[in-house]
């Protein structure tokens, strides 16, 4: 198996180690893997079974991405999934834009992305340019749905309104 590669934001790097390195040894002792991180936040990664390579790069990304280790530690089952929304690419690299439709996306002391999260049984992470979704499949189509909507200039009354009706489906 070829080497896997990711570079993070240094303010990650941390996290992805753990106190005494209790984070790193654990991904590496459950995935049977090896990871090397060098201080300017890039990882180079391998696991014996091609799968488990898989996980853990989703692992790792979602750990740069903001969420903590035991919410990317949800990873390892087969049935999670992580989704990237690159904000910053959406939005045409217009960094004023991107800040509002984060705080747009957070909402007044975490409101929207916590509603979000919980109608659709997820975790929502607006981090840097981006903004991430950890869950099930199903419930991570209908929050990026939810988060798009946000994207699109919808109130945030009509996200709730189209959340409402497909919490109904969960």
């Amino acid at each position: 198996m070829t080497d896997g590669f990711l570079k993070i934001p240094k303010m990650r790097i941390g996290v992805i180690i753990g106190k005494s390195g209790e984070t790193k040894k654990k991904l590496e002792d459950e995935l049977g893997a090896r990871i090397d991180i060098n201080s300017d936040g890039e990882i180079t990664y391998s696991a014996k079974d091609p799968l488990n390579q898989m996980k853990l790069a989703d692992i790792l990304k979602a750990m740069g991405r903001g969420f903590t280790p035991d919410e990317a530690l949800v990873l390892e089952t087969d049935e999670y999934i992580l989704h990237i929304i690159d904000l910053d690419l959406l939005l045409n690299k217009n960094e004023k834009a991107v800040e509002r439709y984060k705080s747009r996306i957070i909402g007044t002391g975490g409101t929207i992305r916590k509603k979000i999260e919980d109608m659709t049984d997820t975790k929502i992470c607006v981090y840097g340019k981006t903004a991430s979704i950890i869950g099930l499949p199903g419930n991570v189509q209908i929050a990026n749905e939810a988060v798009q909507m946000i994207l699109d200039g919808m109130t945030h009354k009509a996200v709730y309104a189209f959340l409402d009706k497909k919490s109904m489906n969960l």
